[in-house]
Protein backbone atom coordinates (compact mmCIF):
# COMPACT_ATOMS: atom_id res chain seq x y z
CA UNK A 1 0.00 0.00 0.00
CA UNK A 2 1.18 3.67 -0.34
CA UNK A 3 1.27 5.06 3.02
CA UNK A 4 0.82 8.65 3.38
CA UNK A 5 2.97 10.13 6.35
CA UNK A 6 -0.30 11.65 7.94
CA UNK A 7 -1.29 7.90 7.92
CA UNK A 8 2.15 7.03 9.57
CA UNK A 9 1.54 9.30 12.46
CA UNK A 10 -1.68 8.51 13.05
CA UNK A 11 -0.37 4.50 13.02
CA UNK A 12 2.61 5.93 15.38
CA UNK A 13 0.53 7.46 17.78
CA UNK A 14 -1.92 4.67 18.25
CA UNK A 15 1.26 2.62 18.90
CA UNK A 16 1.89 4.59 22.26
CA UNK A 17 -1.66 4.08 23.07
CA UNK A 18 -1.80 0.62 22.69
CA UNK A 19 1.38 0.11 25.12
CA UNK A 20 0.90 3.12 27.29
CA UNK A 21 2.83 1.52 30.06
CA UNK A 22 5.97 0.38 28.22
CA UNK A 23 5.84 4.23 26.22
CA UNK A 24 5.96 5.75 29.76
CA UNK A 25 8.62 3.62 30.77
CA UNK A 26 10.52 4.91 27.86
CA UNK A 27 9.77 8.97 28.42
CA UNK A 28 10.38 8.26 32.42
CA UNK A 29 13.54 6.67 31.97
CA UNK A 30 15.16 9.59 29.28
CA UNK A 31 13.71 12.03 31.15
CA UNK A 32 14.79 11.32 34.02
CA UNK A 33 18.20 10.22 32.90
CA UNK A 34 18.65 14.01 31.04
CA UNK A 35 16.08 15.39 33.55
CA UNK A 36 18.27 16.32 36.25
CA UNK A 37 21.76 16.62 33.35
CA UNK A 38 19.50 19.69 32.02
CA UNK A 39 19.01 20.78 35.30
CA UNK A 40 22.32 21.13 35.94
CA UNK A 41 23.29 22.63 32.93
CA UNK A 42 21.12 25.40 33.38
CA UNK A 43 22.43 25.50 37.45
CA UNK A 44 25.96 25.40 35.78
CA UNK A 45 25.17 28.79 33.58
CA UNK A 46 23.80 30.20 36.19
CA UNK A 47 26.18 30.33 38.54
CA UNK A 48 29.22 30.54 36.56
CA UNK A 49 27.33 33.97 35.70
CA UNK A 50 27.00 34.61 38.90
CA UNK A 51 30.35 33.40 40.04
CA UNK A 52 32.42 35.81 37.31
CA UNK A 53 30.44 38.63 38.58
CA UNK A 54 31.64 38.13 42.04
CA UNK A 55 35.06 37.69 41.17
CA UNK A 56 35.26 41.01 39.31
CA UNK A 57 33.11 42.95 42.04
CA UNK A 58 35.99 42.69 44.01
CA UNK A 59 37.40 45.73 42.14
CA UNK A 60 34.31 47.35 41.06
CA UNK A 61 33.84 45.29 38.05
CA UNK A 62 36.90 45.10 36.86
CA UNK A 63 39.43 42.58 35.41
CA UNK A 64 43.40 43.01 36.25
CA UNK A 65 45.46 40.17 34.23
CA UNK A 66 48.68 39.54 33.00
CA UNK A 67 49.46 38.90 29.56
CA UNK A 68 52.43 37.42 27.88
CA UNK A 69 52.84 36.55 23.92
CA UNK A 70 54.77 33.82 22.80
CA UNK A 71 55.97 30.62 24.18
CA UNK A 72 57.19 29.87 27.46
CA UNK A 73 60.10 28.44 25.93
CA UNK A 74 61.11 31.91 25.12
CA UNK A 75 61.73 32.82 28.54
CA UNK A 76 63.75 29.77 29.99
CA UNK A 77 67.87 30.49 30.79
CA UNK A 78 70.50 28.20 32.58
CA UNK A 79 70.64 29.94 36.23
CA UNK A 80 74.35 31.49 36.60
CA UNK A 81 75.18 32.02 40.23
CA UNK A 82 78.67 32.91 42.26
CA UNK A 83 77.62 33.63 45.06
CA UNK A 84 81.26 34.30 46.32
CA UNK A 85 82.08 36.30 43.84
CA UNK A 86 79.40 38.42 44.01
CA UNK A 87 79.22 39.70 40.20
CA UNK A 88 77.48 42.33 38.85
CA UNK A 89 74.03 41.71 38.01
CA UNK A 90 71.88 43.51 35.59
CA UNK A 91 68.89 44.57 37.64
CA UNK A 92 67.33 46.04 35.18
CA UNK A 93 63.63 44.86 33.56
CA UNK A 94 63.84 44.50 30.05
CA UNK A 95 60.50 44.53 27.86
CA UNK A 96 60.28 42.78 24.20
CA UNK A 97 58.72 45.10 21.87
CA UNK A 98 57.87 43.30 19.57
CA UNK A 99 55.26 41.10 21.76
CA UNK A 100 54.24 44.22 24.20
CA UNK A 101 52.86 45.43 20.14
CA UNK A 102 51.16 42.10 19.70
CA UNK A 103 49.57 42.34 23.07
CA UNK A 104 48.89 46.32 22.92
CA UNK A 105 47.24 45.61 19.66
CA UNK A 106 44.94 42.38 21.07
CA UNK A 107 43.99 44.50 23.88
CA UNK A 108 43.03 47.33 21.74
CA UNK A 109 40.57 44.65 19.74
CA UNK A 110 38.68 43.59 22.80
CA UNK A 111 38.54 47.09 24.65
CA UNK A 112 41.00 46.81 27.28
CA UNK A 113 44.26 48.83 28.11
CA UNK A 114 47.50 48.36 29.34
CA UNK A 115 47.96 50.22 32.56
CA UNK A 116 51.33 48.99 33.37
CA UNK A 117 54.11 46.36 34.10
CA UNK A 118 55.21 43.90 36.62
CA UNK A 119 58.09 41.92 37.34
CA UNK A 120 60.01 40.27 39.88
CA UNK A 121 63.02 38.94 40.80
CA UNK A 122 63.28 35.47 42.64
CA UNK A 123 65.70 35.16 45.50
CA UNK A 124 64.50 32.56 48.39
CA UNK A 125 61.20 34.33 48.19
CA UNK A 126 59.15 36.21 44.90
CA UNK A 127 59.98 40.07 45.11
CA UNK A 128 57.10 41.66 42.95
CA UNK A 129 57.54 45.05 41.54
CA UNK A 130 54.95 46.76 39.60
CA UNK A 131 54.61 50.30 38.11
CA UNK A 132 52.39 52.10 40.53
CA UNK A 133 49.78 53.03 37.28
CA UNK A 134 48.89 49.78 37.08
CA UNK A 135 47.54 49.47 40.98
CA UNK A 136 46.31 53.16 41.30
CA UNK A 137 43.01 51.76 42.24
CA UNK A 138 44.23 49.72 45.12
CA UNK A 139 46.84 52.63 46.84
CA UNK A 140 45.39 54.73 49.30
CA UNK A 141 45.85 58.36 48.42
CA UNK A 142 46.65 59.41 51.99
CA UNK A 143 48.89 56.36 52.53
CA UNK A 144 50.82 57.42 49.27
CA UNK A 145 51.21 60.73 50.50
CA UNK A 146 52.47 59.85 54.12
CA UNK A 147 55.17 57.70 52.53
CA UNK A 148 58.58 58.22 54.44
CA UNK A 149 61.56 59.37 53.57
CA UNK A 150 63.58 56.02 52.71
CA UNK A 151 60.77 53.38 52.65
CA UNK A 152 59.79 51.26 50.18
CA UNK A 153 55.88 51.91 48.82
CA UNK A 154 54.23 48.31 48.53
CA UNK A 155 50.61 46.93 48.73
CA UNK A 156 50.21 44.04 50.74
CA UNK A 157 47.64 42.51 53.17
CA UNK A 158 47.45 44.56 56.30
CA UNK A 159 49.07 42.98 58.98
CA UNK A 160 51.43 41.09 56.39
CA UNK A 161 54.04 38.73 58.16
CA UNK A 162 56.64 36.77 56.11
CA UNK A 163 56.33 33.35 55.69
CA UNK A 164 57.40 31.14 59.12
CA UNK A 165 59.77 28.81 57.47
CA UNK A 166 62.36 31.68 56.23
CA UNK A 167 64.73 32.07 59.12
CA UNK A 168 66.48 35.11 57.77
CA UNK A 169 64.10 37.13 55.40
CA UNK A 170 62.40 39.37 57.96
CA UNK A 171 65.59 40.45 59.44
CA UNK A 172 66.74 40.88 56.28
CA UNK A 173 63.90 42.91 54.85
CA UNK A 174 64.13 44.99 58.12
CA UNK A 175 61.47 48.03 58.64
CA UNK A 176 61.72 49.32 55.17
CA UNK A 177 58.28 48.20 53.51
CA UNK A 178 55.58 50.64 53.95
CA UNK A 179 52.18 49.95 53.25
CA UNK A 180 50.22 51.52 50.77
CA UNK A 181 47.48 49.32 49.81
CA UNK A 182 46.27 45.99 49.69
CA UNK A 183 44.96 43.90 46.41
CA UNK A 184 41.82 41.65 46.31
CA UNK A 185 41.64 38.52 48.29
CA UNK A 186 39.23 35.47 48.80
CA UNK A 187 39.27 32.99 51.46
CA UNK A 188 41.55 30.27 51.56
CA UNK A 189 39.94 26.64 50.21
CA UNK A 190 36.11 26.81 48.23
CA UNK A 191 32.84 28.70 48.44
CA UNK A 192 30.93 25.55 49.02
CA UNK A 193 27.91 26.17 51.80
CA UNK A 194 27.34 23.77 54.11
CA UNK A 195 25.75 20.71 54.58
CA UNK A 196 24.67 18.51 51.75
CA UNK A 197 23.73 20.67 48.63
CA UNK A 198 24.07 19.70 44.60
CA UNK A 199 26.11 23.23 44.19
CA UNK A 200 28.45 22.10 46.27
CA UNK A 201 29.36 19.72 42.96
CA UNK A 202 29.90 23.52 40.92
CA UNK A 203 31.00 25.46 43.61
CA UNK A 204 33.94 22.73 44.73
CA UNK A 205 35.67 23.47 41.43
CA UNK A 206 36.19 27.44 42.33
CA UNK A 207 40.16 28.28 42.58
CA UNK A 208 40.80 31.04 45.59
CA UNK A 209 43.31 33.43 45.44
CA UNK A 210 44.86 34.71 48.85
CA UNK A 211 47.49 37.26 47.83
CA UNK A 212 49.70 37.45 50.53
CA UNK A 213 52.69 37.72 49.03
CA UNK A 214 53.96 42.02 48.65
CA UNK A 215 54.31 44.24 45.47
CA UNK A 216 56.53 46.79 45.26
CA UNK A 217 55.23 49.67 43.09
CA UNK A 218 57.71 51.39 40.93
CA UNK A 219 57.04 55.28 40.85
CA UNK A 220 60.13 55.80 39.02
CA UNK A 221 62.09 57.16 41.67
CA UNK A 222 64.92 54.42 41.58
CA UNK A 223 63.74 53.33 45.36
CA UNK A 224 62.95 50.02 44.24
CA UNK A 225 65.71 49.18 42.32
CA UNK A 226 68.36 50.27 45.21
CA UNK A 227 66.35 48.15 47.57
CA UNK A 228 66.70 45.23 44.98
CA UNK A 229 70.27 45.44 45.05
CA UNK A 230 70.31 45.45 48.72
CA UNK A 231 68.53 43.08 48.99
CA UNK A 232 70.46 40.70 46.71
CA UNK A 233 73.38 41.49 48.41
CA UNK A 234 72.63 40.53 51.71
CA UNK A 235 70.67 37.43 50.32
CA UNK A 236 73.76 36.28 48.26
CA UNK A 237 75.69 37.16 51.64
CA UNK A 238 74.25 34.06 53.06
CA UNK A 239 75.14 30.42 52.74
CA UNK A 240 73.19 28.87 49.45
CA UNK A 241 72.48 32.28 48.59
CA UNK A 242 72.63 32.24 44.28
CA UNK A 243 70.71 34.38 41.79
CA UNK A 244 69.51 33.20 38.21
CA UNK A 245 71.46 36.78 36.02
CA UNK A 246 69.15 35.76 33.19
CA UNK A 247 67.31 38.99 32.58
CA UNK A 248 64.20 40.07 34.39
CA UNK A 249 61.52 40.05 31.84
CA UNK A 250 58.69 42.49 32.33
CA UNK A 251 54.99 41.08 31.91
CA UNK A 252 52.03 43.87 30.79
CA UNK A 253 49.34 44.66 32.90
CA UNK A 254 45.92 44.70 30.83
CA UNK A 255 42.79 46.09 32.47
CA UNK A 256 39.25 45.51 31.41
CA UNK A 257 36.30 47.21 32.38
CA UNK A 258 34.01 44.60 32.26
CA UNK A 259 34.70 40.69 33.08
CA UNK A 260 33.30 39.07 29.35
CA UNK A 261 35.86 41.53 27.40
CA UNK A 262 38.38 39.99 29.55
CA UNK A 263 37.14 36.44 28.76
CA UNK A 264 37.48 37.23 25.16
CA UNK A 265 40.49 38.16 24.96
CA UNK A 266 42.10 35.48 26.96
CA UNK A 267 40.39 33.03 25.23
CA UNK A 268 40.32 31.84 21.29
CA UNK A 269 37.70 32.54 19.09
CA UNK A 270 37.66 29.06 18.14
CA UNK A 271 35.28 26.52 20.24
CA UNK A 272 33.67 23.47 19.84
CA UNK A 273 30.32 22.35 21.46
CA UNK A 274 30.40 25.86 23.58
CA UNK A 275 34.29 24.77 24.67
CA UNK A 276 37.21 27.23 24.00
CA UNK A 277 39.62 25.13 21.84
CA UNK A 278 43.39 26.43 21.89
CA UNK A 279 45.70 25.51 19.53
CA UNK A 280 49.62 26.61 18.38
CA UNK A 281 48.81 29.47 16.47
CA UNK A 282 47.33 31.24 20.14
CA UNK A 283 50.08 32.75 21.59
CA UNK A 284 48.51 34.91 24.04
CA UNK A 285 49.18 33.38 27.54
CA UNK A 286 46.71 35.47 30.19
CA UNK A 287 46.12 34.61 33.90
CA UNK A 288 44.71 36.69 36.42
CA UNK A 289 46.94 39.25 38.24
CA UNK A 290 44.77 39.82 40.75
CA UNK A 291 41.25 38.31 41.85
CA UNK A 292 39.82 35.15 40.31
CA UNK A 293 37.76 35.66 37.37
CA UNK A 294 39.66 33.87 34.64
CA UNK A 295 40.21 31.35 36.95
CA UNK A 296 36.48 30.86 37.00
CA UNK A 297 36.25 30.25 33.54
CA UNK A 298 38.69 28.13 33.18
CA UNK A 299 37.26 26.18 35.86
CA UNK A 300 34.00 26.16 33.83
CA UNK A 301 35.08 25.19 30.41
CA UNK A 302 36.46 22.30 31.91
CA UNK A 303 32.94 21.52 33.68
CA UNK A 304 31.47 21.81 30.41
CA UNK A 305 33.83 19.02 29.02
CA UNK A 306 32.78 16.71 32.03
CA UNK A 307 29.25 17.64 31.10
CA UNK A 308 29.66 16.57 27.32
CA UNK A 309 31.21 12.97 28.55
CA UNK A 310 27.68 12.63 31.11
CA UNK A 311 25.85 13.41 27.92
CA UNK A 312 27.43 10.56 25.50
CA UNK A 313 27.50 8.10 28.41
CA UNK A 314 23.54 9.21 29.65
CA UNK A 315 23.19 8.65 25.77
CA UNK A 316 24.09 5.15 25.74
CA UNK A 317 22.44 4.42 28.78
CA UNK A 318 19.28 5.72 27.53
CA UNK A 319 19.84 3.94 24.31
CA UNK A 320 20.24 0.73 25.97
CA UNK A 321 17.19 1.02 27.92
CA UNK A 322 15.03 1.90 24.71
CA UNK A 323 16.13 -0.89 22.82
CA UNK A 324 15.41 -3.31 25.11
CA UNK A 325 11.79 -1.83 25.70
CA UNK A 326 11.78 -1.13 21.72
CA UNK A 327 12.57 -4.77 21.04
CA UNK A 328 10.21 -6.62 23.55
CA UNK A 329 7.45 -3.92 21.78
CA UNK A 330 8.02 -5.43 18.30
CA UNK A 331 8.28 -8.98 19.21
CA UNK A 332 4.83 -7.93 20.79
CA UNK A 333 3.31 -6.26 17.34
CA UNK A 334 4.65 -8.90 15.45
CA UNK A 335 0.62 -9.78 13.95
CA UNK A 336 0.55 -5.71 13.46
CA UNK A 337 3.66 -5.94 11.48
CA UNK A 338 2.89 -9.08 9.79
CA UNK A 339 -0.82 -7.14 8.92
CA UNK A 340 1.10 -4.19 7.31
CA UNK A 341 3.23 -6.39 5.46
CA UNK A 342 -0.25 -8.60 4.05
CA UNK A 343 -1.80 -5.19 3.12
CA UNK A 344 1.10 -3.86 1.29
CA UNK A 345 3.21 -2.08 3.31
CA UNK A 346 7.01 -2.14 2.37
CA UNK A 347 9.80 -2.25 4.97
CA UNK A 348 10.13 1.07 4.30
CA UNK A 349 6.80 2.31 5.48
CA UNK A 350 7.09 -0.21 8.40
CA UNK A 351 10.71 1.56 9.91
CA UNK A 352 8.63 4.67 9.17
CA UNK A 353 5.87 4.20 11.35
CA UNK A 354 8.04 2.92 14.20
CA UNK A 355 10.59 5.48 14.00
CA UNK A 356 7.86 8.15 14.10
CA UNK A 357 6.99 6.67 17.28
CA UNK A 358 10.27 6.57 18.65
CA UNK A 359 10.34 10.28 17.66
CA UNK A 360 7.18 10.98 19.65
CA UNK A 361 8.27 8.94 22.54
CA UNK A 362 11.80 11.29 22.36
CA UNK A 363 9.75 14.91 21.94
CA UNK A 364 7.86 13.49 25.13
CA UNK A 365 10.77 12.76 26.89
CA UNK A 366 11.94 16.30 26.19
CA UNK A 367 9.08 18.34 27.41
CA UNK A 368 9.22 16.03 30.54
CA UNK A 369 12.74 16.45 30.89
CA UNK A 370 12.14 19.89 31.00
CA UNK A 371 9.73 19.58 33.48
CA UNK A 372 11.64 17.82 36.17
CA UNK A 373 14.90 20.79 35.20
CA UNK A 374 12.35 23.38 36.22
CA UNK A 375 11.41 21.38 38.87
CA UNK A 376 15.02 20.86 40.03
CA UNK A 377 15.98 24.65 39.60
CA UNK A 378 13.08 25.38 41.69
CA UNK A 379 13.72 23.99 44.82
CA UNK A 380 17.59 24.84 44.97
CA UNK A 381 16.03 28.16 44.33
CA UNK A 382 13.85 28.07 46.81
CA UNK A 383 16.51 26.16 49.91
CA UNK A 384 20.29 27.66 48.23
CA UNK A 385 20.02 31.19 47.02
CA UNK A 386 20.30 33.26 50.39
CA UNK A 387 23.10 30.93 51.70
CA UNK A 388 24.90 31.00 48.54
CA UNK A 389 24.59 34.90 48.61
CA UNK A 390 25.83 35.14 51.91
CA UNK A 391 28.75 32.54 51.28
CA UNK A 392 29.94 34.12 47.83
CA UNK A 393 29.99 37.70 49.96
CA UNK A 394 31.92 36.13 52.70
CA UNK A 395 34.30 34.07 50.28
CA UNK A 396 35.06 37.32 47.71
CA UNK A 397 35.00 39.59 50.37
CA UNK A 398 32.39 41.83 49.03
CA UNK A 399 30.76 44.61 51.16
CA UNK A 400 27.43 43.65 49.28
CA UNK A 401 25.31 40.35 48.65
CA UNK A 402 26.00 39.30 45.26
CA UNK A 403 23.16 38.74 42.95
CA UNK A 404 22.64 35.13 42.50
CA UNK A 405 21.45 33.76 39.23
CA UNK A 406 20.47 29.91 39.06
CA UNK A 407 19.03 29.44 35.53
CA UNK A 408 20.27 31.09 32.44
CA UNK A 409 19.70 28.94 28.51
CA UNK A 410 23.01 28.27 26.94
CA UNK A 411 24.11 26.13 23.97
CA UNK A 412 24.68 22.83 25.56
CA UNK A 413 20.49 23.08 26.21
CA UNK A 414 20.01 22.23 22.48
CA UNK A 415 23.22 19.56 22.80
CA UNK A 416 21.21 17.94 25.34
CA UNK A 417 18.15 18.08 23.07
CA UNK A 418 19.94 16.54 20.27
CA UNK A 419 21.46 14.11 22.29
CA UNK A 420 18.13 12.98 23.70
CA UNK A 421 16.31 13.04 19.95
CA UNK A 422 19.44 10.81 18.72
CA UNK A 423 17.30 7.61 20.58
CA UNK A 424 15.02 7.23 18.13
CA UNK A 425 17.31 6.46 15.27
CA UNK A 426 19.73 4.97 17.45
CA UNK A 427 17.15 2.49 18.99
CA UNK A 428 15.89 2.24 15.90
CA UNK A 429 18.85 0.97 14.12
CA UNK A 430 19.70 -1.51 16.25
CA UNK A 431 16.64 -2.79 16.46
CA UNK A 432 15.93 -3.15 12.54
CA UNK A 433 16.42 -6.68 12.11
CA UNK A 434 13.38 -7.68 14.31
CA UNK A 435 11.00 -6.41 11.73
CA UNK A 436 12.68 -8.96 9.27
CA UNK A 437 9.82 -11.24 7.75
CA UNK A 438 11.68 -14.27 8.97
CA UNK A 439 11.92 -12.96 12.51
CA UNK A 440 8.40 -11.63 12.76
CA UNK A 441 7.05 -15.17 11.20
CA UNK A 442 9.05 -16.82 14.41
CA UNK A 443 7.22 -14.70 16.45
CA UNK A 444 4.34 -15.62 15.15
CA UNK A 445 4.77 -19.08 15.83
CA UNK A 446 5.71 -19.49 19.01
CA UNK A 447 2.94 -17.15 20.33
Amino acid sequence: MGLKFSDAVRLSWSNIAQHKKRSVGIVLTISLLFGVIMGFNFITSGIEETTISASAGQTGGEVYIEVRYGSSSDDIFDPTYNPEEKPEIDLDAVLNEEADEKIRERVAQYGGEVVGYYWYYQLDYPYRVITRSAVERFIDADLWESVPEGKVPVIMPEGWKPPQNMDNFEERLGDVLYRVGSIPSTEAGKPTTDGFNPLNIILAQLASATNDDFWLVDDGSGEVERFIKEQLEQYLSEDGGWYNTAPVQKKAVVKFDNPYKAMAFANPSEEKFGIKIYTDDFKYNAQDLFGTTLMVVNSFNMQKVLLIAVEILLLIVATLVAVLTFAHLIDQDAATVALYRAMGASTSNIYLIYFLYLIELCLLAVVVAMVIAFVFIGLLAITSIGALAERLQEFYNLKYLPEVTLFRFNGAFWAIIVTIMLVAPLSLLLTMRRFSAKHIAKKLKED
